[in-house]
């Protein structure tokens, strides 16, 4: 799914800024636990998970990898929900969801945000990119 996000401005935000390599998709996902320390066990698991799987993107399919390149991560707390953007260097690629075949070691990313979060979609173009996921919740519930 694609589109614009609506909703209303965040009470406060977190960003982090990670390195594009694949070793940094732990730090990222680490990160987003310790920001989420306030909200309830599932809605964290569920968000790293996303996180995981946004920045591995980020960090295989974009100008991230280059030399130089970063991936920025932001967590903004709403009244009623939460959501975390991802945003890259940009790419020539649209994220797709679907598409792995059965013996696939990837390829299923996006589908597992789409599963687990209330929403997703994704902006952008080669010259940078957002993919964001939202979730319902307040801290702890």
């Amino acid at each position: 799914m694609t589109g614009r996000f609506t909703g209303s401005s965040p009470t406060w935000v977190k960003c982090g800024c990670f390195a594009g390599s694949l070793d940094q998709v732990a730090a990222a996902r680490a990160w987003v636990r310790m920001v989420l320390c306030d909200y309830g066990d599932d809605l964290v698991a569920d968000a790293e998970l996303c996180v995981s799987e946004l920045v591995t993107n980020a960090v295989t399919h974009t100008r991230s990898t280059w030399a130089g390149g970063v991936v920025w991560v932001r967590v903004e707390f709403h009244p009623d929900h939460l959501r975390i953007t991802v945003r890259d260097n940009g790419s020539d690629e649209v994220p797709t969801v679907g598409g792995a075949g059965i013996d696939a070691e990837g390829g299923r990313g996006l589908a597992l945000v789409e599963y687990l979060a209330d929403s997703f979609g994704h902006r952008g173009n080669y010259l940078g990119r957002e993919v964001w996921c939202t979730f319902a919740g307040t801290p702890g519930a």
